[in-house]
Formats: structure tokens, sequence, C-alpha cells
């Protein structure tokens, strides 16, 4: 019972079962109009033989000139004629002679033969013949004194017949019987409805079969590559086959395991990269102090420039941990970011005062536009670390001569778009989309400086104020970095990831 497919292939079967015994029920409530329409048709078959040999033997009793014309005598020709019939089509069926009022003259029957004296026939409605025509059977019912009710059919009397026995009130022959029971119609049916629902059930069942299989083998699948991701082979992958919902769950699962594979591949590339930016500073506190502790280095000027080289190390070190603790604690949302309005003007102003010296030292001119809305919201001071981080890497990379442009605009309502822009060496095309990866440095910016987390760091103090960061660059034009900031007043957003 705990098998998928085992559960699905007994769904199917009390589907089956409850379809099958829903069908046995309105085939049974339907029964009643097909049972009666049986018997009705037995019951006319019978009623054209009888009334033909009945009419034959009247018109041969009157030419012989023999009997009186009472309902006496046509009732013994008919009977003569009945007992004549087919023992099987006549069995437990009555013959009478009625008058104009539809009133049972007399009957013979294979019991009591006055079981229906006295009776009336009622006709039919709504049927064809129901007027009576000559030679032609109407449906009927009679309910005699005693007993069930009977379903008849009553067939006029030949004109000929009527103008030979004029001394009678006879004017149809009625042939009646008891209506087919359930049991009779069940026992004619069962055969024909067994044969019919063996052969559905088996065809469901195979198809039913057929269905689960379609749903489980697929599951079965990714239960397998799961397993297998479990185990650490993120290569693996599952095709997208059956349901629409189970390819749906292939396909995202290929996508988690690809997303797995890459987080795998990006940690064992962030430990590699800390581990070389940790190396060469530590490689070199160590030196310097051994060469302090051993006496290579023993002269007052040597050992000052040691302690400075292992504070400068100490330094770097120090700042790649905080950098790191503090991307971290942002990707994690530990830290929260201030919900404020900032003016754009003032937040400008104070990085362009900060870079102002700098810009003067490089001879490279800083730009700076404001256009459209002014109001912000946000951290005032991490959109400042934001701007001096790609301020910081546009001054870097650009020559002397050079221009470095911060640009503020409103492009859509209720967003603010930043420009950071520069005329330097540019970056390679390749090196675009991994800008704002860990530790990663472009190939065309060989004299970077830092740990490769400035722009990692960007990225997700841009994220968390809900606006987006990306960049574009032409090698030998310069590099462009552009990021959306909500405007003051717009209600703030989810951080995007």
């Amino acid at each position: 019972m705990g098998s998928l497919q085992v559960r699905l292939f007994l769904t199917y079967l009390v589907i089956i079962g409850v379809t099958l015994g829903l069908a046995a029920v309105s085939l049974f409530l339907l029964l009643g109009g097909y049972r009666d329409e049986i018997s009705y048709g037995n019951l006319e078959d019978v009623s054209t033989l009888i009334n033909d040999k009945a009419n034959f033997e009247l018109r041969d009793a009157a030419d012989s000139g023999s009997g009186t014309a009472d309902g006496q005598y046509l009732l013994l020709v008919l009977s003569a004629a009945f007992n004549q019939g087919d023992p099987v089509g006549t069995r437990n069926t009555t013959v009478a002679v009625v008058d104009r009022s539809g009133r049972v003259i007399d009957s013979a029957s294979p019991g009591d033969s006055a079981a229906l004296d006295g009776a009336t026939v009622e006709l039919i409605e709504d049927q064809p013949n129901a007027t009576g025509e000559a030679d032609q059977g109407v449906r009927c019912r009679i309910d005699p004194p005693s007993g069930a009710p009977l379903i008849c059919v009553s067939t006029p009397l030949s004109q000929a017949v009527l103008e030979k026995f004029p001394g009678t009130d006879a004017t149809a022959i009625v042939v009646a019987r008891p209506a087919a029971g359930l049991g009779e119609v069940l026992g004619d049916l069962m055969p024909r409805l067994l044969s019919s629902g063996l052969i559905g059930v088996a065809a469901a069942l195979v198809l039913g079969f057929l269905l689960s299989q379609s749903v489980a083998a697929p599951l079965r699948n990714i239960a397998r590559a799961a397993r297998s991701v479990a185990r650490g082979n993120y290569r693996q992958r599952v095709p997208a086959t059956g349901p629409a919902e189970v390819r749906d769950l292939a396909a995202n699962f290929n996508r988690m395991t690809e997303e797995v594979q890459r987080s795998q591949q990006t940690l064992r590339d962030f430990l590699a990269n800390i581990s070389h930016e940790l190396k060469t500073p530590l490689t070199s506190i160590r030196g310097f102090s051994e060469a302090m502790l051993d006496g290579t280095v023993d002269d007052p000027a040597g050992v000052e420039r040691s302690a400075r080289i292992i504070s400068n190390e100490s330094n770097r070190v120090l700042r790649l941990v905080e950098e790191l603790l503090d991307l971290s604690r942002i990707e994690s949302g530990q830290v929260s970011m201030r919900q404020e309005e900032v003016d754009v003007r003032e937040l400008f102003g104070h990085v362009e005062e900060i870079f102002a010296l700098r810009s003067e030292e490089s001879g490279v001119v800083l730009e700076v536009q404001i256009s459209g809305r002014t109001a912000i919201r946000g951290d005032f001071d991490r959109l400042e670390q934001v701007l001096n981080n790609l301020l910081d890497n546009a001054f870097r990379h650009t020559p002397r001569g050079g221009v470095v442009r911060l640009v503020s605009r409103e492009v859509q309502p209720g967003f603010l778009q930043v420009t950071v822009s520069d005329t330097g060496e540019g970056i390679p095309v390749d090196d675009v989309p991994h800008l704002f990866e860990r530790f990663y440095r472009a190939s065309g910016r060989p004299n970077g400086k830092g740990h490769g987390l400035g722009l990692a760091i960007t990225r997700e103090i841009v994220r968390a104020h809900g606006g987006d960061i990306w960049a574009t660059s032409e090698p030998g034009r310069g590099t462009t970095f552009v990021f959306t900031l909500p405007a003051a007043g717009r209600p703030p957003a989810r951080a995007t990831r």
C-alpha cells in the first residue's frame, strides 16, 4: 500500500467499481420501461398469430352455418385457435373477447377461464393505433377482479366476421399476460451485460495500469536521482516525461541540481580564493616575524620596516575578514537597512567632497548630475558605501585626463536610476557577467587592488533596498555601473535574490 503506483491502481479499481455500481443501479431503474417494451413486443407477435387464425376459423365456422352468433361461441372458436398456437409463445397468455365498451365478454386461459370475465380493457394513450383501426393491434391494460394487472394487445375482429355474427357485441380479440418480471428481464440481459462488463473491466485494468505506470515511473526516476544527489553526484539529471505536473517537477528538480552544483562550485571557488587571499599576507607576517625572532633583522631600520609590513598585512587580513562578515550578514538578512528619506543632493555632495582630493591628485574629472526627483528611501550610510565602492573602482581604472560621471535621474515612476561611469580601459565582455561574484577580478584590469568583495557587497546592499544593479562595458572606452533605488513615499520592497 506504500507504493504510489499501487495506490493509483487501487484508486482506479475503486473508480471502476463505483462506476459499474452506479451503472447497475441506473440500469435497474430503467429496466421497468424496457421490461414492458419486451412484454408488449412479444404479446403483439402472439396477438397477430392468434388473430389471423381466429378470424380464419370464425369465417370458416360462419360459412359452414354451425354454432350460434354469441360471445360464447366466438370464444370457443378463439380457444380452438389459441390452443393450436405456439405453446412457447402463448405460455401464461389469456385470450378474451371484448365488446364495444371494452368489457370482457368471455375469456380463456391456461388457468381459470373466468379470470377476466367482466374486467374492462383500458387502451394506452399516445400510440399510433389507439384509434382502433382495422387489423391493427392496440396496447392496453386489464385490471382483473382478482390478481395482478395484465398487459394486453387488443386487435379488432375483421368486418367480414362481424357481419357474419350479427348477434354478438364482440368487436375485438384481446391477448393478455402478466408483465415480464425483473428476474426474467435480467436473465435475458445478464449474459450480455456480464460479457460487456468483463470486457470493460479488462480494458479499464490495462489502462489503469498503464496510467499509474506513466505517473509512478517518472517519480521513481526523480527519487533515484534525489538519492544520487544526496550522495554527492550533483551532475544527476532526470528526463522530463509523464503528465504535465510530473514534467514540471522533473524540470524543477533539474534546475535545483544545477543550482546545487553551481553553489558547490561557488563554495569550492570561495574556499580556494579566500585561501589564496589569506596565504599572501600570512606568509609575509610569518616571514618577517621569524626574521625578527631569529635575529636576521636586528638593525633598528630593518625591525621598523618589518613591523610596518606585519602591521599592514595584519590590517589587510582584518579588512578581508570584516568584509566577509559584512557580506555574510547582509546576505542572511542580519543587517537591517534603515528606511528613511535620503536627499540625493546631500548624498552626492557628501561623496563628491570625499573624492575631491583624489580627483585633483589623479587628474580625473568628477562630474555630478542630478535630474528629476531628489528624495529616495534607504540607509544613508549604506548607500554612501555603495557609491564609495563604485567611485573607487572608477577612479582606480581611469587614466589621467579621463572623466568619472555620477548621474541620478528618474526613469520610471517610483524609482531613481543612479549611474557611475568612467572613461577607463573597460572590461572584457566575458568578464562582465561575473563582476559581482566574490573574489572575482576582471582579467582586463590587472592593476586591481582589494579582495574582490566590494562589488559583491554593493550588489547585496542595493538588493536589500529593493533595487537592482548591473554593469555594461566596452573595452577601451570605459565601464558603466547602473543601479535603481525606490523613491521616497514608495512602499518598501522585499529584497530580491
